[in-house]
């Protein structure tokens, strides 16, 4: 079984405009957007973490990664790719510092992307 993590936007989680990372994890369930690529497979989210917020630096994310890590060793899990998330790759102006951050460290697949439920204009 393959396992993924997200990382989430640290200001929008915690502003509460994506309540519970919900719209990844529908999308992620219907196997919608960039979770597409595991239709017919067995798949699980394994962690959710966030970028460590804009005043922090590129390799905020990879500590949050880090921490997963150690965090998923005494359950026997491990992380196979990981999911930068819409709201990450949308609206997230270090998000180039992010992903080379995260292809250098991480070891595993990064995924560009999550659900695809923005509106395309605000009314």
């Amino acid at each position: 079984m393959k396992k993924i993590t997200l990382l989430a936007c640290y200001l929008i989680r915690k502003r509460n405009l994506c309540p519970g990372d919900a719209k990844c994890l529908v999308a992620f369930n219907r196997r919608e957007g960039e979770f597409e690529r595991y239709k017919g497979e067995e798949v699980a989210i394994v962690g959710i973490v966030d970028c460590g917020e804009c005043e922090g630096n590129r390799n905020r994310a990879v500590l949050s990664l880090g921490l997963l890590k150690g965090a998923l060793v005494p359950l026997n899990e491990s992380v196979d790719a990981i999911h930068v998330g819409t709201c990450v790759m949308g609206f997230c102006p270090r998000k180039d510092d992010i992903l080379k951050a995260l292809k250098e460290k991480a070891g595993v697949e990064v995924v560009e992307g999550g659900h695809r439920y923005v509106p395309p204009t605000i009314f």
